[in-house]
């Protein structure tokens, strides 16, 4: 990781967000070395706050954008995450695990949780999906559900883990676009 690293701060600048550019640290990424990956992240402009949130103000509406850091290794916080987020305007939860939807819809505070994780399973069969899943990536491996009132996304995203192989399930970047007073 220490080699690449540099390598990847150059293409993270070239993103553009108008209100700015998040991310979530997941497992891979606290096995590999969480602290040089935050430290790519801030310094090709991502914001990285685990276990936050970040209020976007546009006019009279606001969005909060809430994050818990990585599940499987114990790090979230949804506690105090809910505890420091304000009870006015729309909220969006950034969530490494998918799975993790079947806790962040309690309450109904969330009306969006994203996620990546599952790699959709990266093999997929026809008729009768991805064989293998990870853990917290298997209730949600792929796409849109509704979760508890919430919608949920998790994207395929672009890499793989052992096998490196794709089969039925191309890599993946999303764009979401969200719109106040559209429900």
């Amino acid at each position: 990781m220490a080699r690449v690293a540099p390598r990847l701060v150059g293409p993270l600048r070239e993103v553009r967000a108008p209100d700015g550019a998040f991310a979530v640290l997941g497992d891979h990424d606290h096995w590999a070395d969480a602290g040089l990956v935050r430290r790519v992240l801030g310094d090709g402009g991502f914001r990285e706050v685990g276990n936050g949130h970040f209020s976007v103000r546009r006019g009279g509406e606001v969005l909060h954008l809430a994050r818990v850091d990585d599940v499987m290794e114990g790090r979230d916080r949804l506690g105090a995450v809910l505890g420091g987020l304000p009870g006015e305007g729309a909220a969006v939860l950034l969530a490494h695990e998918p799975d993790f939807a079947n806790r962040g819809a309690e309450g109904g505070r969330f009306g969006l949780q994203l996620s990546g994780h599952s790699h959709g399973g990266q093999v997929r069969v026809p008729g009768a999906g991805a064989p293998v899943l990870p853990t917290l990536g298997e209730k949600y491996p792929v796409g849109r559900y509704e979760v508890g009132g919430m919608v949920r996304y998790a994207n395929r995203g672009l890499g793989a883990i052992q096998p490196r192989l794709r089969l039925g399930c191309r890599p993946e970047i999303t764009t979401v676009v969200l719109r106040a007073g559209v429900g």
